[in-house]
């Protein structure tokens, strides 16, 4: 903390929620605003309490791949703040009030309507998708326990919703290719640590071992509603071979 800390911005990364009582607490007791990032969680749950209402505004992704996608980019904001809805409408569009008339500079950042009734017809559909996630993810931390390949990252919270799967394992590129001879796609979700991005090289970043190490070891097996427990155990019969 500094005096140039405003918020903090946690991340409900790959579904899983954030630690927001602790992270509630910590705000609290430094006057500080929390921003939510729940773009990987919709309906994400954190000690029985949605994510995106625990702080001044949360953001929302409905890019296609997301678990309540749209058929092009898209995104929302949710606040319990009438006054900061009212602008952010307004920055999405320009900074206008009304039709020719700005009061602040903003940027065209509107969902068209064609993406509006996809996500409203898709919508329904969502907590039967995520109820679907989270069987296919129970299967999958049954059939790897014993696998020593890999190391499945814990649950800590029942309110996952597992827009994706990660995995990590030491020997990633081998277990990579034996997928892949099988035909089994996988993926490297952020193999690049923040402190290491060229974007934030001028304000000088703490080193992270941590997620040097995790960005090191990290990779996603395939999970979406309409994969098949068969396919699970296929995955996991290929890594167990390894």
């Amino acid at each position: 903390m500094t005096s140039r800390t405003a918020a903090i911005l946690p991340v409900h990364l790959y579904g899983q929620p954030a630690e927001m009582g602790a992270l509630s607490s910590v705000a609290t007791r430094h006057n500080l605003a929390i921003v939510e990032d729940c773009c990987q969680a919709h309906l994400a749950t954190c000690d029985g309490r949605p994510v995106g209402s625990f702080s001044a505004a949360a953001a929302y992704s409905f890019y296609p791949t997301k678990n309540l996608g749209a058929l092009g980019d898209g995104g929302a904001i949710t606040t319990p703040d009438a006054q900061l809805a009212d602008r952010i409408r307004r920055l999405r569009n320009g900074g206008q009030t009304d039709r020719y008339h700005h009061v602040e500079f903003g940027v065209n950042s509107r969902l068209d309507e064609i993406q509006a009734a996809v996500l409203r017809a898709r919508l329904g559909f969502l907590p039967g998708w995520i109820s679907r996630r989270r069987e296919l993810a129970a299967a999958y931390r049954g059939r790897l326990r014993d696998v020593p390949s890999v190391v499945v990252p814990p649950e800590f919270e029942s309110g996952h919703v597992y827009h994706l799967f990660p995995v990590r394992s030491t020997r990633r590129a081998a277990a990579q290719a034996r997928l892949r001879a099988a035909g089994i796609e996988t993926f490297i979700h952020y193999p690049v640590p923040i402190s290491k991005q060229p974007a934030v090289a001028t304000e000088h970043p703490a080193d992270c071992p941590v997620a040097n190490r995790v960005c090191d070891e990290v990779f996603s097996l395939p999970l979406h509603p309409a994969l098949a427990v068969d396919a699970i155990d296929r995955v996991a019969a290929t890594l167990a071979s390894a």
